[in-house]
């Protein structure tokens, strides 16, 4: 999904494409959604966060294997209902199908499960 976002934007602003930014510090920070307009929260949202933030494929593409530990946590938690974690997965299957298994960033490698503590 992500990755047609990056294009599409890149046809539209081809002066302007999306390419890695280097420096010193980056600063991200979590987004966050109050619970009551959560179920608001759409795609498009998610998508034009990350574009307006620069957020490359490659940082999206590594974060894979976290997104699908976290989703794991959830579906075996009473808070996330069966049938948003089956549209899910079957989203994330057919894009496996059509891409191929998202690339890591070996310099990235040693990710740690999530724990409590990562929670606000």
């Amino acid at each position: 999904m992500y990755q047609e976002a990056v294009a599409s934007y890149n046809a539209v602003f081809p002066d302007q494409p999306m390419v890695a930014q280097y420096r010193s510090h980056i600063n991200l920070m979590q987004v966050h959604v109050p619970d009551e307009m959560a179920q608001n929260f759409s795609d498009d949202n998610a998508l034009r966060v990350l574009l307006h933030n620069w957020i490359l494929l490659d940082w999206v593409d590594h974060a894979y294997t976290y997104g699908v530990v976290y989703l794991k946590q959830q579906f075996h938690s009473p808070i996330m209902s069966m049938d948003i974690f089956h549209k899910i997965d079957n989203e994330r299957l057919q894009r496996l199908s059509h891409y191929g298994t998202s690339p890591a960033i070996p310099q990235w490698d040693g990710w740690r499960e999530i724990s409590e503590d990562d929670h606000y």
